[in-house]
């Protein structure tokens, strides 16, 4: 539904195809929907879900945080628009590996959110190494922040689907200003400040113990990004 625009920073750091990172670099993997997919399953579902379609938001968070069960994992940060997860470094060391993960989360996703919504959705994934840790936590720090500081667009663009779902007029130009985004959720009786932790920032989760990937840990309100770095291992 809404592209993140954080990664462009990030962009020099993908790799495509096979890929044996380099000792000491860690792989990330980036999934989401494709974006057109969901804003025309938000405007199918319109007519009969609340407003901004909480309950789609769920599942898609469902299906991202189902990830960390991955013995591949050790991280997984999800929001409604995108899930990042954080590969263990010993779960790719040969080649063909890197792919074999890749689309074993990209099926799980797909697999997952199909389950619980009855929908197929189409997917797309991207592969990122980074040179250390570091890296990666900056990487995830800023998505983190880039989905809280679009909130008021991400919304206003989740209900002008609905509203074009119910047969009312809605184009993208009526809600490019701030103020036209207040505007529309004021009108759509949608007050942003009380909408739930999760909604602005997502949720993370990550792998309690190696030996048994059945132990999870499970943050619903994130802290600040930087004490979220300390999640990150």
């Amino acid at each position: 539904m809404f592209v993140q625009s954080s990664w462009n920073a990030f962009s020099a750091f993908q790799v495509f195809g096979d890929h044996v990172p380099m000792d000491g670099f860690s792989l990330v993997v980036r999934i989401s929907a494709d974006p057109s997919a969901v804003e025309d399953m938000i405007a199918a579902r319109a007519p009969q879900q609340a407003a901004l379609d909480p309950e789609l938001a769920v599942m898609m968070l469902r299906a991202g945080l189902g990830l960390v069960l991955s013995p591949s994992v050790s991280f997984v940060y999800a929001n409604p628009d995108e899930t990042i997860a954080v590969l263990r470094r010993e779960s790719v060391f040969e080649v063909g590996q890197s792919l074999e993960v890749h689309d074993h989360l990209i099926s799980s996703w797909a697999a997952r959110m199909a389950l619980i919504s009855g929908v197929s959705l189409p997917i797309s994934g991207r592969v990122y190494e980074f040179p250390d840790m570091g890296v990666v936590r900056k990487a995830v720090r800023s998505a983190m922040d880039n989905h809280e500081e679009q909130t008021m667009q991400r919304s206003a663009l989740r209900l002008g689907a609905q509203l074009r779902g119910r047969g009312e007029p809605f184009h993208t130009s009526m809600v490019e200003t701030l103020e036209e985004q207040s505007h529309l959720l004021r009108d759509g009786g949608i007050d942003v400040d009380g909408l739930p932790s999760w909604w602005w920032r997502g949720i993370a989760a990550r792998a309690a113990s190696v030996s048994d990937p059945n132990q999870v840990e499970i943050w619903s309100q994130l802290p600040s990004s930087e004490q979220m770095s300390a999640l990150i291992g």
